[in-house]
This record gives structure tokens, sequence and C-alpha cells, in this order.
């Protein structure tokens, strides 16, 4: 029998989760940088267990956005890759990430996308427990500064 290549973390989270998104924009004046949503997301793996989907939805300005992360890690191997679209933030194409799993069963990974001339960095972590779920992500200059973009914390339903 062939071992499963999704993280154990994230089989165990399969099912629907509920709770808060906030969105970072730092160019915003101060008073309006940090927007808070309810946020749903929801894991499925398929049957073999060599990938899953991860769905979110949250909402910007009243408009409802939608999110798609596909992770795949080979079974032999602690590293990890994401696919990653998002109706708000990377809406035109898929975004690469490759990236690392923790002992603990976290995740993280890492892409670069072209912004003008520059090239940028998005960083996904995922870091599930048996009764929450993180969802960060960090927008990374060219020069490697990251600043939290996402910042969403769920519960079971």
């Amino acid at each position: 029998m062939r071992s499963m290549a999704v993280p154990v973390s994230i089989h165990c989270a399969k099912g629907t989760w509920h709770g808060v998104s906030k969105l970072h924009l730092p160019w915003l004046a101060l008073e309006k940088r940090i927007s808070e949503s309810k946020s749903t997301l929801h894991v499925v793996t398929d049957r073999q267990g060599n990938f899953a989907t991860i769905t979110y939805e949250w909402e910007y300005e009243g408009r409802q956005e939608q999110g798609t992360i596909i992770l795949a890690k080979s079974s032999d191997m602690t590293s990890i890759q994401f696919g990653w679209v998002d109706s708000w933030h990377q809406s035109d194409s898929v975004l690469h990430l490759k990236g690392e799993t923790s002992q603990s069963g976290s995740m993280k990974a890492r892409g670069e996308y072209g912004a003008g001339d520059e090239v940028w960095g998005w960083t996904i972590e995922l870091a599930p427990t048996s009764d929450s779920l993180a969802l960060k992500m960090e927008n990374v200059t060219p020069d490697g500064e990251a600043t939290w973009a996402v910042d969403a914390v769920y519960s079971r339903v």
C-alpha cells in the first residue's frame, strides 16, 4: 500500500472551517490599512491522499472574494508545492509556491511574481491543529522584506 502524500495535518483538517480573515494593505491611510471579514475555508483531499484542495471565501469592501490552494507533497520528502489563485490577490494566473512542512504539521511555501520590472515574493503558511487552522500570507519586497498581507484563523464548524 502506498503512503499518503498529503501531510497528515492537512488530511486531519478535512472539512469546513469558519473564522475571521484580516487583510493588511500598508499603502493605505493608517485607519484603512486593516480590514476584517468573516471567512469560510474548506479542505478536501483526493481518494488516494495525493493532493488537497483548500478553498476559502472572504469579503473586501462588501464584495465576496474566493481563493483556492492546491497542495501536493512528495510521499518521501518534506517538500510541498502549492498552486494558488485568489479573485482579489492573484486572479490572472496561478502562482506556484514551493516550501517545507514542519514537524508540528504546519507548512510554508514561497513563490515569486512580477510587478513591473521587479520580482516580488509571496508566502503562504498553513498551520492546522485539532481545533484551529491558521492561514497566513506575506508579501515580500524585491529586497526580501516580508510584510503580512493576510492573517486568518478558523475553527471547525
